[in-house]
């Protein structure tokens, strides 16, 4: 009749208290040898079946308290690996929902232990072997998907990331490389947390010296990740219409490989999805300056963005003054175009005329310089009275510093 679990655990116990008292006063070797290879024999006994206790844990679902104790008793589990996968048990635990959970109990623990080699953390980053990119598990963790049971998967796998944050286990470093991996509608919510928490991230982050939005495009060929994404990076930097003309190291814009790859209707698609055509951010102006290539395809879609102003308080013909690029003989009609009151107006940021603008920009040309002044004669008085004016404010201000030094110095 077999015994019980506690009843067998008893007499272990008894046994080993007994060979215990043994050592030093029987004088048999060979006794201690044979115990000693029974009790190793056992020891990896715990280990195994502990370890394929742990590869289970989707299927028997315990607390992450009773896990806990498991492998603080049996710490050798956790770098145990089961013969068919290869996998150690925190490998194991991602791309099951009901597994996912245990992660950061069994990373937390397995760090005390090098578990996947120093500097693993636990195994996090230990690649998995039945992986053919050889990913780590936390790579593993924000780009798994469960195509069945999307939303409940994803939140399972940002709760682990949570739980891995607050332990040091998950770190901002991280983010701009695991950015790229969670980019997925599938893996919205994990995506979404690390763009939260480092969201420059979305414009630094880099995937072999190409940026993300890039590699998301050329590599991946995923129009609804390049939508996430693009919606992502403007709520964040619509400053900068997010990342649609971000440039790679070949100078070519984020709009460019999308249109290259997917074609106009197709990317534009894609994009008003993310900016609707009553935006009111400045996009013929970011379009006008870095895709002048497409820019009929812009204000086709955006005509009403043409009365905006940008971020630095600039309308659409000062930004393009300003560029250094518009000149009277290369674009007449431009400036043929200008009203009167668009003439007469200070640019916003350099407080110039246009006329002025358009003698320190670009190469100077005096033609166009000619042109403007001819339609407003007037604007050349107004800026010396400007100029004589700024000078008169200046030697005050430097006569009343120079006063309140001579008082501060007789005190």
């Amino acid at each position: 009749m077999a015994l019980s679990l506690g009843k067998a655990f008893m007499d272990l116990n008894d046994a080993m208290n007994t060979v215990i008292k043994l050592e030093g006063k029987l004088n048999d070797q060979a006794f201690f040898n044979d115990i000693n290879r029974f009790a190793t024999k056992m020891m990896n006994g715990f280990t195994q079946a502990t370890c394929k206790a742990l590869h289970r844990l989707k299927k028997s679902k315990p607390s992450c308290d009773i896990v806990k104790q498991m492998v603080e008793g049996i710490p050798s589990s956790l770098s145990y690996k089961v013969d068919a996968s290869q996998m150690l048990p925190v490998q194991s635990a991602v791309g099951y929902i009901d597994s996912i959970k245990y992660l950061p109990v069994l990373a937390k623990e397995g760090i005390k232990h090098n578990v996947g080699g120093i500097d693993n953390r636990g195994g996090l980053l230990a690649a998995n072997p039945r992986d053919d990119d050889n990913w780590s598990t936390l790579q593993l963790l924000v780009s798994a998907v469960d195509p069945t049971n999307v939303i409940p998967f994803d939140t399972t796998c940002v709760n682990a990331m949570k739980e891995l944050r607050k332990d040091g286990l998950l770190v901002k470093t991280d983010v701009s490389e695991l950015l790229y991996r969670a980019c997925h509608p599938a893996a919205k919510m994990r995506f979404e947390y690390l763009a939260e928490w480092d969201p420059d991230s979305l414009m630094t982050g880099t995937r072999k010296g190409v940026p993300h939005i890039h590699s998301i495009i050329n590599i991946d060929q995923c129009l609804p990740s390049f939508t996430m994404y693009l919606r992502t990076s403007l709520k964040y930097y619509p400053q900068h219409i997010g990342c649609l003309f971000q440039k790679d190291n070949n100078g070519k814009t984020a709009v460019r490989s999308a249109i290259e790859e997917h074609g106009v209707d197709e990317a534009f698609k894609a994009i008003k999805d993310c900016i609707p055509t009553d935006t009111t951010l400045p996009i013929l102006h970011h379009a006008a300056k870095d895709a002048p290539e497409y820019f009929n395809d812009f204000s086709v879609r955006y005509p009403s963005a043409i009365y905006l102003r940008d971020e630095n308080g600039r309308s659409f013909k000062q930004a393009q003054l300003a560029a250094g690029t518009k000149t009277f003989e290369n674009d007449c009609f431009f400036f043929l175009t200008l009203s009167d009151d668009e003439i007469a107006e200070v640019d916003p940021v350099t407080k110039q005329y246009p006329f002025l603008t358009a003698a320190t920009t670009g190469t100077g040309d005096l033609s166009t310089v000619y042109f403007l002044l001819s339609k407003n004669p007037s604007l050349l008085d107004r800026y010396r009275e400007q100029v004589a004016r700024e000078r008169t404010e200046e030697q005050e201000q430097g006569a009343s510093t120079r006063k309140r030094s001579r008082e501060i110095e007789g005190e």
